[in-house]
């Protein structure tokens, strides 16, 4: 946690998401309880998340433009205060005839993260220093892990001891305090010094710069399949929680909390890894196969929940592997579009395996689906593997080094 002392502008982005996301789960939590209170329709859920996911394809690409136009400051100021007003509007909830409102003000809300969370993440080499990438991007999934652990949990806690609109009120709260975080720091755009591209890179745009490069089309390949593998894992985490051992809605929070401790817990392996970054990266991936295909066959939950806590240990690590590659390859001019291009392109993957794991689930037991995605996971695993390994050795043969 050094970094964060170290790094002061870092420190604030850092609060300003860790608020922003657990006031933001505190919503999700509160308006599908709403929901299932006056509908009492899993459909209506269904429709929810899916108004959640829209956004990131039809507004994520522009979210690099608009900072551009506006700065990333005042950009994340902006769809803050924003997402404040509209979740004003759950308070006016009163009947099943105002359904709309909670699908306006979840779609609404949701392009307001769709336009953040890309610009916010553009921000993190700019304003650290380069060898702190790391360490940060392991921050990162410590932030994301407390969001699931604290949101998830505390959400439902305030919902229940204090009723729905006093969890709507933490949300409306959590954007004000956030964007007064970010209100002050004094930039968050990339310096002059930082942001000079290599010298194959210069004057290509975005796209001219992925497709020249073997590294950028391989992160670029699994920005798109991942995903489907990952919308599987979502869906079957409420599934097996629910219908295979019985537990309720308190399974599911015991689970997506573990999930959240294990995101916490990676950076304590991350630190240790200098080198070699896309081999344990995608390592990583290869052991959350294994252990998804684990979970499809155990039958004590205690036993599944610690597996899914090391399942996000390994997730942790290999987000914050990838994220450092792209941010220390990638011309800082160019992070901000590739950073919406890849949540457009990785949750629309997302959101078409979710849909297409709900309608399996009518045909499919969960765990077979559940060894489906382990398997999914492995193949990419070993896929990724061989073709870094590919990359590796081509590069050290273009350099000259291939007799070493």
């Amino acid at each position: 946690m050094s970094i964060l002392t170290n790094e002061k502008k870092y420190q604030k982005l850092f609060l300003a998401g860790l608020i922003n996301g657990i006031g933001d789960r505190f919503s999700q939590v509160a308006s599908l309880s709403l929901l299932l209170q006056l509908a009492d329709s899993g459909m209506s859920v269904g429709i929810t998340l899916a108004l959640r996911m829209l956004p990131f394809l039809l507004f994520g690409p522009f979210s690099n433009k608009m900072a551009a136009k506006w700065s990333r400051k005042n950009l994340l100021i902006f769809t803050d205060a924003a997402r404040a007003v509209i979740a004003i509007s759950f308070f006016f909830v009163e009947n099943e005839a105002d359904i709309w409102i909670i699908y306006s003000a979840s779609f609404l809300l949701a392009s307001g993260e769709a336009l953040y969370a890309p610009v916010r993440k553009a921000s993190i080499p700019a304003i650290i220093a380069p060898k702190n990438l790391k360490a940060v991007n392991g921050l990162e999934q410590v932030q994301l892990g407390f969001v699931l652990v604290i949101g998830a949990l505390a959400g439902g806690v305030v919902s229940y001891l204090f009723g729905i609109h006093a969890a709507f009120l933490v949300n409306i709260v959590s954007f004000i305090v956030a964007g007064a975080f970010i209100n002050r720091i004094e930039s968050l755009e990339n310096p002059q010094s930082n942001a000079v591209s290599p010298s194959e890179y210069k004057g290509k745009g975005l796209f001219s710069v992925l497709f020249s490069s073997s590294l950028f089309i391989m992160l670029m390949s699994a920005d798109i399949f991942v995903p489907l593998a990952n919308g599987i894992e979502n869906v079957l985490i409420s599934v097996y929680a629910n219908n295979t051992f019985f537990a309720g809605d308190l399974g599911v929070g015991i689970l997506y909390s573990v999930l959240g401790i294990g995101f916490i817990i990676s950076p304590l392996l991350t630190k240790y890894i200098k080198s070699h970054f896309l081999y344990f990266a995608y390592f990583s991936m290869l052991m959350e196969g294994f252990i998804l295909l684990a979970v499809s066959q155990i039958d004590s939950f205690i036993i599944i929940a610690v597996l899914f806590g090391l399942l996000t240990i390994f997730g942790g690590v290999g987000n914050a592997l990838l994220d450092t590659v792209i941010m220390n390859e990638l011309p800082q001019k160019h992070q901000g579009a590739y950073f919406s291009f890849s949540a457009t392109i990785g949750n629309t993957s997302l959101s078409l395996s979710m849909f297409t794991t709900g309608l399996l689930l009518n045909f499919l037991e969960p765990r077979i689906l559940g060894a489906i995605n382990g398997l999914l996971y492995i193949v990419f695993g070993v896929v990724y593997l061989l073709w870094s390994f590919l990359l590796i050795r081509l590069k050290k043969w273009q350099k000259g080094n291939f007799l070493q």
